[in-house]
């Protein structure tokens, strides 16, 4: 009989009122690379409940050889779900940026796992690009993930990216993002417009 034990160390920063994570940290092997992973909004994991996304990218780095994992996000707010109808500033602080900074100092390999939330939003994207425009510095130790099928940019819920060992880490360019398309622009309105009006009747 074979009986294997582990510790995972695991740490997360909030904010006072624990509405923002700032970032979370696992650690099960202190002797390999430790990776960020940049990724689109902080959901709602925390040192004991886990969430689809950290499980993913834990076992993805871990079978590429990595110890550890820090998790930040362009979005800090703890949610299920983004709402970019508001005001973007509402979804995160200038901590969350001090922390992205810090973490991506601090690590072998910096990952980034946005997706494609920059290229529907126009307010996302000129947030995003401030973003990467700190994160030159760090410019050769960044990455993305590309599928199996060499598509490159991906967040880690991908559909592409949910067979195991799909993963692989492609250097990635921090070049500014354009704005999106007046299309896409205007598919993201409506969607909203669509939204508030199936409330509206909904109500009635």
């Amino acid at each position: 009989m074979l009986i294997e034990e582990t510790t995972i160390r695991i740490t997360a920063t909030f904010n006072e009122e624990r509405t923002h994570r700032y970032m979370l940290r696992r650690v099960w092997d202190e002797s390999k690379p430790s990776a960020v992973i940049l990724m689109s909004n902080a959901s709602t994991a925390d040192i004991i409940r886990g969430d689809l996304t950290s499980m993913l990218v834990q076992n993805n780095l871990a079978d590429l050889g990595y110890g550890a994992v820090t998790c930040v996000n362009l979005f800090s707010l703890m949610c299920q779900k983004l709402d970019l109808s508001g005001n973007i500033g509402d979804l995160t602080d200038d901590e969350n940026t001090r922390q992205i900074l810090e973490a991506v100092k601090e690590s072998d390999i910096t990952i980034i796992g946005i997706g494609s939330v920059a290229r529907t939003y126009k307010r996302v994207a000129l947030y995003q690009n401030r973003l990467f425009n700190q994160l030159r510095q760090y410019q050769s130790k960044i990455h993305a993930i590309s599928a199996p099928d060499g598509t490159e940019g991906l967040h880690p819920l991908s559909a592409k990216l949910r067979e195991v060992g799909s993963w692989t880490l492609v250097p990635f360019q921090l070049l500014e993002l354009p704005e999106p398309s007046l299309s896409a622009k205007t598919n993201a309105d409506a969607g909203k417009k669509d939204a508030k009006t199936r409330k509206t009747k909904k109500g009635k």
